[in-house]
């Protein structure tokens, strides 16, 4: 027989050869710990690492530990045992796809359009969730949102703390030039995302910024939770650091998409601009100054 319930968090995790990480990140998401469902999707580009490996081998684990519970016609796997390291939530739907894909937008949006939960949000298969995440998540009256985020820890590619993100409040001001949430630490509505359609596949390292920003200009509203919710890995290979010129060009065509014929004051656009530069820019230094050092010792 199948059930209906309310607390379903779906996730999806884009992937391509990262087997070195992908244990870190699935495990900070199977491990959450709460009064609610897991809906967790992974979509695999087609690696040729030990990525499929590791997803099989936590897979496998499910299977011999865990009972099946039908809902909304999913599977979804319900530890035998409290302890169960792998499986503390109410139960995990534990999907994985490996196919070719048209970039990590298209991966992520073909995850959400299978999932079924209340909460959406994606993790790269290069980051991690803190393990009380989900239960702070939870915990929040949505009615009068469609977005929530918190801080975020950037991490070395060994799981060093370097200094926390550069957030600022999700404004069409402090948007302005540059993406001022971290990623991981971002969720949001099913209703929401139904609301604003697919992640843009077309750029290729700001989509999620992007949708930040479509997010804004569609008056959705966002809440702020005063905690370090994700940890965002920075490395020398990471999609970001590596793709600095595409970056650059993405955030031009981004600004003149939303900024060209927005109506808001240029002058106090610039002004917040420019402390938001200052605030970002102290944090950002500190980082790539870190991430130097760590290197050297590496």
């Amino acid at each position: 027989m199948e059930n209906a319930v309310e607390k379903i968090f779906s996730i999806v995790t884009p992937s391509f050869n990262q087997g070195q990480f992908i244990s870190e990140t699935i495990e900070s998401v199977v491990s959450q710990k709460g009064n609610f469902y897991i809906d967790y999707v992974i979509m695999d580009g087609g690696s040729t690492d030990d990525t499929l490996e590791v997803i099989k081998k936590y897979e496998q684990f499910l299977i011999e530990n865990c009972s099946v519970k039908r809902i909304q016609g999913l599977n979804f796997y319900v530890a035998n045992d409290n302890n169960f390291k792998y499986n503390q939530s109410l139960g995990i739907s534990f999907r994985w796809y490996s196919e070719k894909d048209e970039g990590q937008a298209d991966a992520i949006n073909k995850g959400f359009n299978l999932c079924i939960g209340d909460i959406f949000a994606f993790i790269n298969s290069d980051d991690m969730y803190y393990p009380d995440t989900f239960q702070k998540i939870e915990k929040l009256n949505w009615k009068n949102f469609d977005l929530s985020y918190g801080e975020g820890m950037w991490i070395t590619s060994n799981g060093e703390n370097l200094c926390l993100y550069p957030t600022l409040s999700p404004t069409r001001y402090f948007l302005f030039n540059r993406c001022t949430l971290c990623q991981p630490t971002v969720f949001f509505k099913k209703e929401t995302y139904l609301k604003l359609g697919n992640f843009d596949n077309y750029f290729f390292c700001g989509f999620d910024y992007e949708y930040w920003l479509r997010a804004v200009f569609n008056n959705c509203k966002f809440k702020y939770i005063n905690a370090v919710l994700a940890k965002s890995r920075m490395y020398k290979d990471n999609k970001s650091l590596s793709n600095q010129d595409i970056v650059a060009e993405n955030n031009r065509e981004l600004i003149k998409k939303y900024y060209e014929n927005s109506g808001l004051n240029k002058f106090f656009l610039w002004v917040i601009e420019y402390f938001a530069e200052k605030y970002t820019f102290r944090r950002e230094k500190k980082m790539f100054s870190l991430l130097c050092e760590f290197n050297l010792k590496e």
